[in-house]
């Protein structure tokens, strides 16, 4: 319980950290953040897997976003024809939450969806405010389509977490 809450915390300092810090942080706050969960919380290395699906579901899923006028980032450094580190980074940290804290979402994925298209689309809205990313469509139309986005994105993360598991013989490590 008390790894879980831990786990849960990180991510969110890690967000913190990723969104107000930019480019500029977010290299640091993903070397950081990784090498304490690698630390306290990953039990096999196919966790990496898990993860690394995270960032190519972030590479295709934000970069159409960014693509097609949906996120229009801030001028950046960032001159590569992906998302930015920073949201990448991101993308990863969600992959690292579903053995750990999300791990209750493995045997309830379809609730885990539901909070995910309510909760996910609220992230995006604060985290463009304080990345100053703007949404290049109304925001009821945008909630809508990252609801859906996140809805479907947890289902697969659940079924690739199991996968994980089902590969190394066990149930969670919660």
């Amino acid at each position: 319980m008390l790894k879980s809450l831990f786990n849960a915390i990180s991510f969110q300092l890690f967000w913190f950290a990723c969104v107000l810090g930019g480019d500029n942080w977010a290299v640091a706050a993903i070397v950081v953040y990784f090498v304490i969960h690698h630390l306290v919380f990953v039990q096999s290395s196919s966790e990496w897997w898990l993860i690394l699906l995270f960032v190519a579901l972030g590479v295709i899923v934000d970069g159409v976003l960014i693509f097609d006028g949906w996120l229009v980032m801030p001028p950046s450094i960032w001159t590569f024809p992906i998302p930015p580190p920073w949201l990448l980074g991101l993308w990863a940290g969600v992959g690292s939450l579903f053995l750990h804290c999300l791990s209750w979402g493995l045997d309830r994925p379809w609730l885990l969806s539901v909070l995910a298209a309510f909760f996910a689309p609220m992230s995006y809205f604060v985290g463009a405010d304080f990345a100053e990313v703007s949404l290049g469509r109304s925001s009821i139309v945008t909630w809508a389509l990252m609801a859906f986005i996140w809805f479907w994105v947890m289902q697969i993360g659940v079924f690739a977490a199991k996968l994980t598991l089902k590969h190394k013989g066990r149930r969670s490590h919660a």
